[in-house]
C-alpha cells in the first residue's frame, strides 16, 4: 500500500466513524486546508491518538445533596399553536421558555420508558430527570421536510435546535400517538415512526381512536390499545410501545386491561400508564412509586387555563423545598439518598443503596 493509498484509506475510515455517530442536527463538512504550494500527501501531519481517559469521579453525595428518592416532573404537552386557543395549547415561544427554565435548573430529559424500567443511569451527577411527553400526535409536534429532516418550527425541531445549542440537554421525548400520527397516512406513518425511534425518542400508545375508555367494554378497550400497538410494532419491531397515556385521563372500567391484553398481532404489554395531572412523580426507586399511575404536570400557555400555573408552581416547589427534588449522584450502579429516607427505598434495592448524612 503506497503512502497516498494509506492516507485515503485512513480518511475514509475516519469519515465512516463520524457518520455512524452523528445526528442530523449538524455535521462538520469543512474541507481540509493545506499550506500553499503543498500537496495532501506531503503536508498532512501524523497525529498521535490521545489515550482514553476515564470520566472524572462524581462529587461526594453530600456536596451534591444527592437524592435519588426525590421527585421529578413528567410534563404533558399537546398542540403547539401560534395563538393559544385551548386550555392544553402552547405557543412555540412558551415551549422555548420552558426549555430554557429546565436547562437553567439542571434538568436532564429522559423517556417515559426509562422511568418505567427504573433506568435513570444516564442522568449525570447533579442533574434532575425530566420526562417530556406529547399527547395526540398532532402535526405541530413532529414534521419532516421533503428530505426527511425535522422541521425547525415543530416541537421536536425546537427541542433539537435547543440541543444543538446545549449539547448536554438531550433532545429526547415520548410521543403518544393515535392512528394517524402527526397527520400522516399510508407509507408516511411507518417512515415517521422509524425516524423518531432512530432519533432516540419513544413512541407511546394513546389508543387507536382516542376514545373515552370508561364507555367501552373490555374487548373494545383491548382492541383500541392493541390495534395501535400493532401499528407501532409493525414499523419498529425492536421498539414496541411500552407505555400508555390515558385518553382524556379516563380509566376503563376494568383497569387490568391497561397492563396487557390482545392476542396474536394485537397483543400488548404496558410497563407504565400516564395520567392527566397534576403533580411531580415519585422516584422510580421510591417504595410508593406506581408505574401504572404516573402523574403529569400540564404545560400550556392558555392564560385562562391552569397550564402556566401548574408548570411554574411545581417547578418552584421542586426548586425551593429542601429534599423534595430528585438529584442524581452520578453513580449508576447505586441508589443514593440521605440516610433519613431509608424507609422510602423500594423493596429489593437495599444492596444498591448508598446513604449519606
Amino acid at each position: 500500500m503506497t503512502d497516498l493509498t494509506r492516507r485515503r484509506f485512513l480518511a475514509l475510515t475516519a469519515a465512516s466513524t463520524v457518520v455512524a455517530g452523528c445526528t442530523d442536527i449538524a455535521a462538520d463538512t469543512s474541507p481540509v486546508v493545506h499550506a500553499p504550494g503543498s500537496s495532501p500527501a506531503t503536508t498532512t501531519p501524523r497525529r498521535t491518538p490521545k489515550p482514553a481517559t476515564s470520566p472524572p469521579p462524581a462529587p461526594p453525595p453530600a456536596k451534591l445533596q444527592a437524592n435519588e428518592l426525590g421527585q421529578l416532573p413528567v410534563l404533558m404537552h399537546h398542540r403547539l399553536v401560534t395563538s393559544s386557543a385551548g386550555a392544553y395549547d402552547q405557543t412555540p415561544d412558551f415551549f422555548r421558555q420552558e426549555l430554557e427554565r429546565l436547562y437553567r435548573e439542571n434538568y436532564h430529559p429522559v423517556r417515559a420508558i426509562d422511568l418505567a424500567r427504573r433506568d435513570l443511569t444516564a442522568v449525570p451527577a447533579g442533574k434532575t430527570p425530566v420526562v417530556l411527553t406529547f399527547d395526540d400526535s398532532t402535526p405541530s409536534q413532529v414534521a419532516f421536510d421533503s428530505a426527511g429532516r425535522v422541521e425547525s418550527d415543530c416541537a421536536l425541531g425546537i427541542l433539537r435546535g435547543f440541543h444543538a445549542r446545549h449539547p448536554d440537554f438531550p433532545a429526547v421525548a415520548t410521543f403518544y400517538v393515535n392512528r394517524n400520527p402527526f397527520g400522516l397516512s399510508g407509507a408516511a406513518v411507518p417512515q415517521a415512526l422509524v425516524r423518531l425511534t432512530a432519533l432516540g425518542c419513544e413512541i407511546g400508545n394513546h389508543t387507536w381512536s382516542h376514545p373515552n375508555l370508561h364507555t367501552l367494554s373490555r374487548a373494545e378497550a383491548e382492541a383500541e390499545i392493541g390495534k395501535l400497538a400493532a401499528m407501532v410494532r409493525g414499523a419498529t419491531p425492536a421498539s414496541p410501545c411500552g407505555t400508555l397515556a390515558l385518553p382524556l385521563g379516563v380509566h376503563p372500567r376494568d383497569s387490568s386491561v391497561l397492563a396487557r391484553g390482545g392476542r396474536g398481532s394485537t397483543a400488548y404489554r404496558n410497563l407504565a400508564v400516564l395520567l392527566v395531572g397534576a403533580n411531580p412523580s415519585l422516584s422510580p426507586y421510591h417504595r410508593d412509586f406506581d408505574p401504572m399511575a404516573i402523574p403529569r404536570i400540564r404545560c400550556s400557555s392558555h392564560r385562562n387555563g391552569r397550564g402556566p400555573l401548574e408548570f411554574n408552581y411545581w417547578l418552584d416547589q421542586l426548586a425551593t423545598r429542601p429534599g423534595l427534588k430528585y438529584i442524581a449522584a452520578g453513580n449508576p450502579a447505586h441508589v443514593t439518598a440521605p440516610s433519613s429516607l431509608r424507609q422510602s427505598l423500594a423493596p429489593g434495592l437495599a444492596d444498591r443503596a448508598i446513604w449519606w448524612n
